[in-house]
């Protein structure tokens, strides 16, 4: 993960990224990951989609590079977490939320105390740079246990027009990524918000969409 891209966009607040909502999507699917004990969050930010998940009985952990963003987080829930060092990671950990702060490439299932039962990836693949999306798509697989759900959210709009992050993902992508380790289904698609950015770039539609991935065992 590029650690200063992120950290500056933090500092320049330029997340438009973070909705102050639980995701949409995540609300209409979120009996998807019913029974799902454990629950991982890559590129969390301070998204109040980890209180909704926390909130139905997940146990939820997420990663995040910008320490801003967890301090935030944390501050918003009004829950101070105790802080620990799991190496490479910073450990910040509150009761049924913990964030694991540092490179999420580096992820490892000892850092997560085992495998997880499922991941719930919005705005964290349109994130990466498309050259590390394969190795991205291997740090989920290698902490996701067989049979284990993803929820994943992301979005397409026309590439040409203007570079990312965040970078458009389609359906075929999705399905070249994951389609080898996981069963993909299309839950829903709707038409999204156009952001200004991709809008004085002459982008005038953006559609967004839930998947469902089952590892396979």
């Amino acid at each position: 993960m590029n650690h200063a891209l992120w950290a500056e966009r933090w500092k320049a607040r330029q997340i438009g990224f973070h909705e102050g909502a639980p995701n949409a999507l995540l609300v209409a699917h979120a009996l998807r990951l019913e029974g799902c004990t454990r629950v991982y969050v890559p590129l969390c930010g301070k998204a109040l989609d980890l209180s909704f998940l926390q909130s139905r009985g997940h146990d939820v952990v997420g990663t995040e590079i910008v320490r801003t963003a967890i301090d935030e987080l944390f501050g918003a829930l009004e829950v101070p977490p105790e802080v620990s060092s799991v190496p490479p990671f910073v450990r910040h950990a509150a009761k049924g939320l913990t964030v694991l702060e540092g490179d999420a490439f580096a992820l490892e299932p000892g850092h997560l105390g085992g495998l997880v039962d499922a991941v719930y990836d919005r705005a964290a693949l349109v994130a990466v740079d498309p050259s590390t999306r394969e190795a991205y798509v291997a740090s989920l697989a290698r902490v996701l246990r067989p049979g284990g759900r993803m929820l994943l959210i992301g979005f397409e709009y026309p590439q040409a027009l203007i570079g990312g992050p965040p970078w458009s993902v389609s359906t075929a992508d999705v399905e070249a990524l994951f389609g080898a380790t996981f069963s993909v289904e299309l839950l829903e698609e709707r038409a999204g918000n156009v952001n200004p950015r991709l809008r004085s770039a002459g982008v005038t539609e953006v559609w967004e969409r839930a998947y469902l991935l089952v590892k396979r065992s």
